[in-house]
């Protein structure tokens, strides 16, 4: 019984009287800016119906399941993408984040991360403390040497902090921050910045040396 009185959409487009369905064609048409007296707009207008008629058909062939098992290995696909360029393709990307406080003094802590995919060797870091005299004075520094620092990993510690006393935080300072490393293809690379330090009690500074990536 429930068939029986399903009715088509197109069954209900087709049993419309023929003046009526003209007169809903050249409405439609009319809202949509054709103008059915132009035989060329006139034909425009026909493929347009056709067009829509062929994406309508095609919509009813489109299954939720289908469309969500192609949705998951897209998304698949996807993920592996970004797997293999995080963690296969030889690439280096070296970031330097230092974190100043004024905290009865001068408080600085530096970290270096490694997020690139290839461990890098021989590394340097090194913080210094200026004041802005002219010319600049080196008021403290620290340095720390490692020969590894793996992918995916970051070096921190007691060995890049550092607290000045008897400075005033009244004034400004400058803070040069360098790192140096072996990347892993052997090549050298050394990375300068330098930073004005005292305006606020609390600053942070994220530092990029170049990236490189190889491909081949």
């Amino acid at each position: 019984m429930d068939d029986e009185l399903l009715v088509h959409e197109d069954d209900i487009v087709a049993a419309k009287p023929l003046g009526l369905l003209e007169v809903t064609q050249r409405q439609e048409a009319m809202n949509l800016g054709f103008d059915l007296n132009d035989p060329e707009q006139l034909e425009a207008y026909e493929q347009a119906q056709e067009v829509a008629l062929f994406v309508k058909e095609r919509m009813r062939d489109i299954k939720p399941v289908r469309v969500a098992i192609a949705g998951f290995i897209l998304m698949l696909l996807v993920g592996l993408i970004a797997s293999g360029w995080y963690w296969v393709i030889p690439r280096d990307d070296v970031e330097v984040h230092t974190v100043y406080m004024q905290r009865g003094g001068h408080l600085i802590m530096s970290e270096l991360q490694n997020d690139g995919s290839r461990a890098i060797r021989d590394v340097v870091v090194e913080v210094r403390f200026y004041d802005t005299q002219e010319p600049p004075s080196l008021i403290q520094s620290m340095r720390v040497e490692v020969d590894t620092v793996k992918a995916h990993s970051s070096l921190a510690g007691d060995d890049l902090e550092m607290m000045i006393l008897g400075y005033t935080v009244w004034d400004n300072y400058t803070l040069e921050i360098s790192v140096s490393y072996t990347m892993f293809d052997n090549s050298q690379k050394r990375m300068e910045a330098n930073h004005l330090v005292g305006f606020y009690a609390t600053e942070m500074f994220v530092d990029q040396a170049d990236k490189t990536t190889r491909l081949f």
